[in-house]
């Protein structure tokens, strides 16, 4: 009888520690695009593979259109608990943690595959570990794509030609530093806000991936398009660190399986927007120059020794990372 007793109540002490995790699940995702846009393909691929890998249990709603907030808003609700997931490129986060600016300096990478062995190699490890002591889980990467830049006030040939043109950039301090030493009049400014600017005459112009000029209508509001390719961006696909412990292993399993499948789906996209998306804008009425990018490359080449000097050994070691990850490296 004594065994019963002190059985039981061992029993019940020891369920006290098990976890429970609810069986049916909702992720939300918060993006700040239009639906039809890579990222939202590589969400939809997403919340395909985890309902139909989770039988049902896990419902993934994906809010486009900065529905859920701008990015630094989603960043904040991740690491408040209050959403789920969203993805911001390396440099956007550089808020939280600055050194990752270091990543956005201009012609860092010299192609999108550089970018995919670099990320999905020991930087994407060395990275990780930077962001994740920030309240967040890094499940993986998405492809953010080749910049180039739009304006409505002249065609673009070099660095002079950008000179007194007021350009948009993201809120990341080494990606605006970049567009500066290029010749632009840097404007830091949420993506949201961006199309009303231009239409105002807030700002000139702007600089995005062929999918984000195409898909958010710029060619509306700017008349010429120079494919200066002066960032390859990659956007860290982040989960709130805090909601990342209510999911059961087996759904965390799913779900960082199913972000590295969609990945991929996400990258063809872009791919494919790269390929056929210049011909559509040209045919919206948009001037496409192709600049002196080795000029361009130039005037931007101080910002390597001037984020080592500012971040020391930790900008040394993501760059040298880049470097050792280049085609034949």
């Amino acid at each position: 009888m004594n065994y019963i007793r002190i059985t039981s109540a061992f029993l019940a002490a020891t369920a006290l520690c098990v976890p429970a995790y609810a069986q049916d699940v909702t992720i939300k995702v918060g993006t700040v695009v239009s639906g039809d846009h890579p990222e939202n393909v590589g969400a939809r691929e997403f919340e395909r593979l985890v309902e139909e890998r989770s039988d049902g249990e896990i419902d993934v709603r994906v809010f486009t259109d900065s529905q859920l907030g701008n990015q630094r808003e989603m960043v904040e609700q991740l690491r408040s608990g209050t959403l789920e997931m969203t993805w911001v490129t390396t440099g956007f986060f550089g808020s939280w943690e600055p050194v990752l600016g270091t990543l956005e300096i201009g012609y860092l990478f010299d192609d999108r595959e550089h970018a995919f062995r670099a990320f999905d190699g020991e930087l994407g490890d060395e990275v990780a570990n930077l962001v994740e002591n920030h309240g967040v889980e890094l499940l993986g990467y998405y492809e953010a794509g080749m910049r180039h830049l739009t304006n409505s006030v002249r065609a673009v040939e070099g660095p002079d030609d950008l000179q007194g043109l007021k350009i948009r950039t993201p809120r990341a301090t080494y990606h605006l530093k970049t567009l500066e030493l290029m010749g632009a009049n840097a404007t830091p400014m949420a993506f949201n806000e961006l199309y009303t600017a231009m239409e105002q005459g807030v700002v000139d112009g702007q600089e995005n991936p062929l999918s984000n000029i195409y898909n958010a209508r710029f060619s509306e509001v700017n008349d010429y398009l120079s494919l200066t390719g002066h960032l390859h961006l990659t956007h860290m696909v982040l989960y709130s660190e805090d909601l990342w412990g209510d999911l059961s292993p087996e759904h965390q399993e799913i779900v960082r399986q199913a972000v590295l499948d969609s990945a991929q789906v996400q990258r063809d996209k872009v791919a494919e927007d790269d390929a056929n998306l210049l011909s559509e804008l040209e045919e919206q009425g948009m001037e496409v120059t192709e600049p002196d990018r080795e000029a361009f490359a130039e005037q931007v080449a101080p910002l390597r020794d001037e984020a080592v000097a500012e971040f020391g050994d930790d900008a040394q070691k993501l760059l040298d990372l880049v470097d050792a990850a280049r085609s034949g490296s």
